[in-house]
């Protein structure tokens, strides 16, 4: 099965309807189906566990859900591992559920309990729980009984994973509160709707999308896979030069937050562009130099503020010229802004702000010249634009400024007015200061060298969020998510990007 790049946004029942009528009632299809569902969630949950968990609770309803969650803990058990069981809704129905629970693994210990005594299941000392209540069929209300039962699975303290949808979670909105709370959601086939709601966020923790091969068709909204970056694959051209793969300019920093800038820098050279300038102020021009001479170095002078001066617009004007890409705004202050607007407007090319350039003042400078590329996080949007940020209120904006929005966040979204990409890795690893200043090295890099890569405005935009949240997870993975720098996931951009490749494939 080739990787598709996007995989669709649908509501339950789109979802239900579409796999019912691939499937046709055939139950060898639908138990190939559940085993690839089964080791998604298996592959997924091994990312946040120390090491094999030596006790799995599984909580299952009577349907495909809960076969999925008792298959994906028999794939992660160990050798004298055990599976505890609880049957929350009585006997599984429907062939392939039947079939899942007939299956065993050798050394593996499964032990089954009826909904009638749930202390006893949820007593173990469980260092994973996978839920596999309710999936996508679901309808609320929550029962009292099931709330009951998913509060006693958490309270393990044990990493919770939920199967396509958090048990309480569907298309009616309504009883969030009852939810089961994972800390890790893989949604089946597709990115369910219901995930993408207004505090659905609580009960889902990280969301992941597992491509199962479903002809779900292709939406306005979608969900970002690996396969995106395919294009970073090719060969370069044999017969190419520095000029021809990315000539990209960062103007960034102040004399009290000179750090900024050297991130852009360092992210946007190790995600492939050629030539990176680098204006900064005078004060630190040497050291970063010294410590990144990769990159070619400029001065600006500063104010009394230590920001960027008001003399130093013409000079940086004429830098911009012959530049495929310009990055501006990490760590400049809001002082930095009149200077920015004179610097910057005229330019023809791809011009990416951040941080401190996200100002009205400055966008209203800007329309009509280049392509424009925004990376708010949700103060900055609301900064920006007055209101709180949302997947509607994102392609609103971006189509009012015509611009290519990332709204940054725990599932951050990518959108150009017409199009979202939702981008399911990443997630807290980059909860740390400057994991957004190496994001937005990494898109100027991308969109500097987008010709190269035979790659439009947004979908360069889009690879270049993807490969960040991929590091990211390659980073949670191979060094945790506590004792790590936010400058180690440049490390992980290469792991990241062959593994991208092999899943693809």
């Amino acid at each position: 099965m080739e990787g598709r790049g996007r995989l669709p946004v649908l509501s339950c029942a789109e979802a239900a309807a579409a796999e019912s009528a691939h499937l046709g009632g055939d139950a060898r299809a639908t138990w190939r189906l559940m085993l690839l569902a089964a080791k998604a969630v298996a592959d997924h949950a091994r990312g946040l566990l120390a090491g094999p968990p030596r006790r799995t609770l599984v909580v299952a309803g009577k349907g495909c859900n809960g076969a999925d969650a008792f298959l994906a803990a028999l794939r992660l058990a160990p050798r004298g591992g055990i599976v505890d069981c609880l049957l929350a809704e009585g006997a599984p129905r429907g062939a392939a559920a039947r079939r899942a629970w007939r299956s065993r693994k050798d050394g593996v210990k499964v032990r089954l309990f009826n909904r009638r005594k749930p202390e006893a299941a949820c007593a173990g000392g469980h260092e994973l729980v996978i839920d596999g209540l309710f999936g996508q069929g679901f309808r609320p209300p929550l029962s009292r009984e099931h709330a009951r039962i998913l509060r006693l699975a958490e309270k393990s303290g044990a990493v919770r994973v939920a199967v396509d949808l958090p048990s309480g979670v569907g298309d009616v909105g309504g009883g969030l509160a009852a939810a089961f709370r994972a800390d890790l959601t893989v949604s089946i086939g597709c990115l369910k709707r219901p995930l993408l709601s207004r505090g659905a966020s609580r009960a889902a923790g990280r969301v992941r999308v597992a491509d199962l091969g479903l002809p779900l068709g292709e939406t306005e909204e979608s969900a970002a896979q690996p396969a995106l970056l395919r294009p970073l694959g090719r060969p370069r051209a044999a017969g190419t030069d520095k000029r021809h793969q990315g000539r990209a300019l960062v103007i960034g920093g102040s004399d009290g937050m000179p750090g900024a800038a050297l991130m852009n820098v360092r992210a946007a050279l190790q995600a492939g562009a050629a030539l990176v300038t680098a204006v900064v102020p005078a004060s630190v021009r040497a050291t970063a130099a010294t410590t990144t001479p990769e990159a070619m170095w400029d001065a600006f002078r500063t104010s009394r503020t230590g920001a960027l001066a008001t003399g130093e617009a013409a000079r940086l004007r004429s830098l911009c010229r012959g530049q495929d890409a310009v990055l501006a705004g990490s760590g400049m202050t809001a002082d930095a802004t009149p200077a920015l607007r004179r610097a910057l407007a005229g330019f023809g090319g791809d011009l990416v702000l951040d941080a401190d350039a996200l100002r009205p003042e400055l966008l209203r400078a800007l329309r009509g010249f280049g392509t424009l590329t925004l990376l708010p996080h949700a103060g900055e949007f609301r900064r920006l634009t007055g209101t709180a940020p949302s997947a509607e209120t994102g392609r609103r904006w971006a189509r009012r400024l015509g611009a290519v929005i990332v709204l940054k966040g725990p599932l951050t979204a990518v959108t150009d007015g017409r199009r979202t990409t939702f981008v399911p890795f990443g997630g807290p690893v980059l909860a740390r200061g400057g994991s957004g200043d190496l994001l937005a090295g990494m898109v100027v890099s991308l969109l500097s060298r987008r010709r190269a890569l035979g790659l439009g405005h947004f979908e360069a935009v889009e690879a270049a969020v993807t490969w960040h949240a991929l590091a990211a997870d390659h980073l949670g993975k191979t060094r945790g998510e506590e004792a790590v720098r936010t400058t180690e996931l440049l490390a992980g951009l290469s792991p990241a990007l062959r593994s991208a490749l092999r899943l693809s494939r």
